[in-house]
């Protein structure tokens, strides 16, 4: 890690400098402790005083020794010119402070090995406020006894000097790296938040070629790799005699180390004198009871980084030569579920049967890292110079007339059948033709599904990368039932590959929409259990997770993550599937947020890219969200030609909030009642669509259906675990609905004042003269035959004119007739 870099860590900054009298850094040789002080230095911090740094002594470094180091630097900081002998040094360091009273702040880096070194700073804080100290050690020592009871002290310990995930992301962009949060709190997962390791795998990510397609674990292998070479760096750096690499490799193995258990171990002939160093070295650090330490020895262990670190070089038992040949690297990549970098290494060499060995064995794999999956930089380079891009189709693919290695000979490359229907299946994916790969998968779904645990691996990837297939046409044709079964059966057999976490995140998305906020976030949290994907593959896999986290945070009214999560995402691109997912949550946002004309610019923007995919579960997020944003803007008509025709349970709270808001109550009780939401198991649009019934019950003067509404709304935003519903109708329905009586699991006063924007839309009704005359009589409280005798006419005709007015004005009965009129405007 370098000695100083330009970021400010204020947190700790802060600390440093509230501290006057003494702060003590203690951490591993990993922390990044020099780095930070270091770092924090050049700030200047404190301007009023005089620093003296001391650097880092030997090992062996004796006591009078290093004070007189001290005592040099302080003379020279202060610049006066004054003989510093080695006996008595610390004295010397003493009487120049007292004759000089300067303040003065003492940095001393790494005194781990100087005895006393607790006791003597003691004394110096003891000569006045003129003195500070700022130490590190990678030893604990006895500062506690020097810190306690002092509050203008302090100790900082390792889990203090860890990076935090707003760190890591402003080191990423220091090493000139955009990291998406994911990545980043994997760094910090794998890393543990250690400084050097943080800042070896931002210089590792910033050596990777960009245009490389990664697989699942890459991420992984990168990271290990950089902690591997920073460890092993460490290790080689101690100048113990006691302290050999392959000692330091060996004891790594029993998690606790004590003198007991080194003894016990090869090729560490001194037990006591090897411990003592690794303590010296802070490589380990002690151990609390639960750990397995004994009463009779102290038990020591190494953090779990180093110690996978340590394991994972002591395995890698590879010949020198292995760097060099290009047949041996091969042979490495593949033993470290590398196939895509394999692959690579086979292509450089220009040795294609090598290469299609590799693909035919190891494909699903490869479609996850995205190199067949998009049909990469490798799998092109197998193609034949004059195939066209129109011409890359499964019966191309299957026979490959050339291998282009020098020889005139053809050959045939057959792919594995279930490779052929997946490429088939994602031909008729990326042409928007679901009904056609619905079709398709029918056809295949019928075979019995296997008992995946009695099969080896790699037929069981094969399985769940077909049922992946058959969930992600399903969940694109609109068939959710169905892409349910398929994505939980590919969870299952795709354990261990890219499978698993994609089929999470669909089922997270499948969820998501269906509005079941905790099955939902169940999926999220297994989605976000994996690792991300390094390089283009990532963007094929993150979108249904990141949809399904905003979608989920703004059925809880948290527009805040919901923001994040679809600003990870940007803009879809025009390659996306599940682009409508992306475009239906912003609509979504735009709607809380108070912007329905932006969103709805934004939408129609983008679709122009996706207008020949708006089919299948497309086009029907795509018109409930066009539709709820016209609503929003009181465009009512534009919301109706949307709508018209649709029966689907995604658009059912909009089909009747565009009754309830244009005074058709009546007609928005009738969606309400269908219970489309409740047969496809979506009790998020279940609550919503309740809770607009029992406005528009309220509307035609029924309180008591309208309560019932009401419990049922209440009941079931509670089981989905939402609030959104209950801002999705006009606010001048508020203090009606709190009439009720009924307990809301939300503050709907401020709910609405922050989030409600559907207004009621003001119908102009034309009546002619004798229905707006019965109108008045109703009013006036007349009834049919009182209406009658008034008017001079028989019972029949005012029989009538009561049909017809209650048909222009959507209502069914005289009282609902007296409501909707007081509401209407009527000409």
């Amino acid at each position: 890690m370098p000695r100083t870099m330009p970021l400010s860590r204020r947190r700790l900054f802060s600390v440093l400098s509230a501290h006057s009298e003494l702060a003590v850094l203690v951490g591993g040789p990993f922390s990044g402790k020099t780095t930070l002080v270091n770092t924090w230095l050049a700030t200047d911090p404190c301007p009023e005083m005089v620093p003296v740094v001391v650097p880092e002594p030997a090992h062996d470094v004796t006591p009078e020794t290093y004070w007189a180091t001290v005592a040099s630097s302080l003379c020279n900081s202060l610049g006066i010119d004054e003989p510093v002998a080695a006996e008595r040094s610390f004295d010397t360091v003493c009487s120049v402070l007292v004759r000089h009273a300067r303040p003065v702040m003492f940095v001393l880096d790494g005194v781990r090995s100087v005895e006393s070194i607790e006791d003597r700073v003691g004394q110096l804080l003891q000569l006045g406020p003129q003195v500070r100290v700022v130490a590190t050690s990678r030893a604990a020592g006895s500062w506690t006894e020097h810190v306690d009871g002092h509050p203008r002290r302090t100790i900082v310990g390792a889990d203090d000097l860890a990076f935090t995930v707003d760190e890591t992301a402003a080191l990423c962009r220091l090493f000139g790296l955009t990291r998406d949060e994911r990545t980043i709190e994997w760094i910090i997962r794998r890393t543990e938040g250690s400084a050097a390791f943080v800042a070896a795998v931002c210089a590792t990510l910033r050596a990777e070629k960009p245009h490389r397609a990664y697989g699942a674990d890459a991420l992984d292998v990168l990271v290990d790799s950089a902690v591997d070479l920073v460890v092993m760096h460490v290790v080689a750096a101690e100048s113990s005699p006691a302290l050999s690499s392959r000692s330091v490799l060996v004891s790594a193995a029993p998690n606790t180390v004590t003198r007991t258990s080194i003894s016990a171990l090869p090729h560490i002939s001194d037990s006591d004198a090897f411990l003592a160093a690794l303590v010296e070295s802070g490589l380990i650090e002690a151990c609390s009871a639960d750990d397995g330490s004994t009463d009779d020895e102290t038990g020591w262990c190494y953090p779990e980084v180093v110690r996978r670190s340590l394991l994972r070089v002591g395995n890698a038992e590879y010949p020198d030569e292995l760097w060099d040949a290009q047949s041996a690297l091969i042979d490495h990549w593949l033993q470290r579920a590398r196939p895509d970098i394999a692959l690579e290494h086979a292509v450089e060499r220009r040795d294609w049967q090598c290469a299609i060995g590799i693909v035919e064995k190891n494909w699903v794999a490869l479609y996850g890292s995205g190199s067949l999956r998009s049909l990469g930089v490798v799998l092109l380079e197998l193609l034949p110079d004059d195939m066209t891009a129109d011409d890359r189709t499964v019966a191309s693919l299957r026979t490959i007339t050339r291998a282009r290695n020098g020889s005139e000979e053809p050959r045939e490359w057959t792919f594995p059948q279930s490779f052929e229907a997946v490429l088939r299946l994602g031909s008729l994916r990326m042409q928007g033709s679901y009904d056609e790969a619905m079709e398709v998968c029918d056809g295949l779904a019928t075979e019995p599904v296997p008992d995946f645990e009695t099969l080896d691996t790699a037929t069981r990837h094969a399985h769940g990368l077909r049922y992946l297939n058959f969930g992600t046409v399903y969940l694109l044709g609109g068939r959710t039932t169905d892409a349910g079964t398929m994505l939980r059966h590919a969870h299952t057999a795709g354990r261990g590959v890219f499978v698993e976490r994609e089929a999470a995140g669909k089922l997270a998305l499948l969820e998501a929409l269906r509005g079941r906020t905790h099955e939902a976030t169940r999926w999220i949290e297994e989605e976000r259990r994996h690792p991300p994907i390094l390089g283009e593959a990532e963007v094929l896999v993150r979108t249904a997770g990141l949809a399904a986290a905003a979608l989920v945070a703004l059925d809880r009214l948290d527009t805040g993550t919901a923001f994040r999560a679809l600003s990870e995402l940007g803009t879809p691109r025009h390659t996306e599937e599940l682009w409508a997912a992306v475009l239906y949550a912003r609509g979504r946002l735009a709607l809380l947020s108070g912007v329905p004309a932006d969103g709805l610019l934004y939408i129609d923007s983008e679709l122009q890219h996706f207008s020949h995919r708006l089919i299948g579960i497309s086009a029907l997020l795509v018109d409930a969200a066009r539709a709820d944003l016209h609503l929003a803007l009181g465009e009512a008509g534009a919301a109706r030609e949307l709508l018209a025709g649709s029966t689907h349970p995604l658009t059912a709270p909009a089909r009747a909030r565009l009754r309830l808001l244009g005074g058709d109550p009546g007609g928005a009780e009738v969606i309400v009642h269908r219970g489309d939401a409740a047969r496809e198991h979506c009790p998020a649009v279940g609550a919503e669509l309740a809770l607009i019934g029992s406005v528009a019950a309220l509307r035609l003067g029924r309180r008591t259906d309208a309560r019932r509404h009401l419990q049922r709304a209440v009941v079931l935003a509670e089981h989905a675990g939402v609030t959104r519903p209950f801002v999705g109708v006009p606010p001048s329905a508020v203090r009606d609905i709190l009439s009720l009586g009924v307990e809301l699991p939300i503050d709907l006063d401020s709910a609405m004042a922050e989030y409600g924007i559907f207004r009621e839309i003001r119908v102009v009704v034309r009546l002619t003269p004798r229905e707006r005359a019965v109108l008045d009589a109703l009013l006036a409280g007349g009834t049919a035959s009182t209406i009658a005798k008034e008017q001079f006419v028989t019972l029949n005709t005012v029989k009538t004119q009561l049909r017809s007015l209650y048909r222009k004005l959507g209502v069914h009965s005289r009282e609902e007739a007296i409501a909707q009129a007081r509401r209407l405007v009527v000409g």
